[in-house]
């Protein structure tokens, strides 16, 4: 859901017991918020403002292309460095103390604590633009397999990179009747809006090992495979004379438009386009 007061505009959805929020702040005065708390971790990523915490006694820079991490609990408060001269944006995360706990178990292999991030504020390319890709992926209307993988893969990797509690991944083997068994489900039903943990269910696999092994056995991650599956029936429809709005929704995808931006970023042309000069060269 989205709400607009004057010239701010803040949107916020959630996705598998997380909370996301969009924050857009148009141009003025510097502003500050009240020292507060919340009862989840909190991330943030700052794209194209600065900011800085009040955070456990001391003051903390937030940088352009920065993300932040703010523990369950704790008293902080955040205010700009300078006056906004540009409309400031920033991403949020909120995610509750038991999703990151799933987290740590998933890498570790066996039941892990809660994590401690001793620097609050970091700069990681990778994992920014990881963030903001999963912030917006999330946001918009990619499947939950997709939604799924990056939300995991986001707070994993921020768990390796930057708990002190250092987790070491298992060596990934080979599993080659568990990426059968999760390739054949997913071509057996590709309009399926399948989930992550479905599929780790039919793989016998935990979703961190799952999307490892798949990646490292076909090349690319589940939802990617899960998309091109679709494409591939898409192809047919299409030359059976299907319509463009009935090829989408036979194939799961959210709506024409997600389908016709997935169909040209992967083929090359429209889904139309690739359906009359099939027709052409057929007859």
């Amino acid at each position: 859901m989205g709400s607009e007061e004057g010239q701010h505009i803040v949107r916020a959805w959630s996705q598998g017991g997380v909370l996301l929020e969009s924050y857009r702040y148009a141009p003025g005065h510097a502003a500050e918020t009240p020292r507060h708390s919340h009862g989840d971790y909190q991330l943030c990523f700052s794209p194209n403002f600065p900011g800085e915490y009040r955070y456990r006694g001391e003051s903390h820079a937030v940088p352009v292309g920065s993300l932040s991490v703010i523990h369950p609990g704790e008293i902080h408060s955040a205010h700009d460095p300078q006056d906004r001269e540009i409309p400031a944006e920033y991403r949020m995360l909120y995610a509750r103390p038991s999703v990151f706990q799933r987290v740590v178990t998933e890498i570790a292999g066996h039941e892990g604590g809660l994590p401690s991030f001793p620097v609050p504020v970091v700069l990681d390319e990778h994992l920014a633009r990881s963030f903001a890709g999963m912030h917006t992926a999330l946001e918009g209307s990619a499947s939950a397999l997709e939604k799924d993988s990056r939300l995991l893969s986001v707070l994993s990797e921020f768990v390796v990179r930057w708990a002190s509690e250092r987790l070491s991944p298992h060596r990934i083997g080979n599993e080659p009747r568990a990426v059968a068994l999760a390739r054949e489900y997913l071509e057996d039903d590709p309009a399926g809006n399948v989930s992550l943990e479905e599929l780790s269910r039919i793989a016998h696999l935990s979703s961190y090992h799952l999307c490892r092994v798949f990646k490292k056995e076909v090349g690319i991650p589940p939802h990617a495979y899960q998309i091109n599956v679709r494409l591939d029936r898409a192809k047919d429809l299409l030359l059976g004379g299907w319509t463009i709005s009935e090829v989408a929704y036979r194939t799961g995808f959210y709506d024409q438009s997600h389908f016709t931006h997935s169909f040209k970023r992967l083929v090359g042309v429209t889904p139309g386009n690739y359906a009359k000069n099939s027709k052409i060269f057929q007859d």
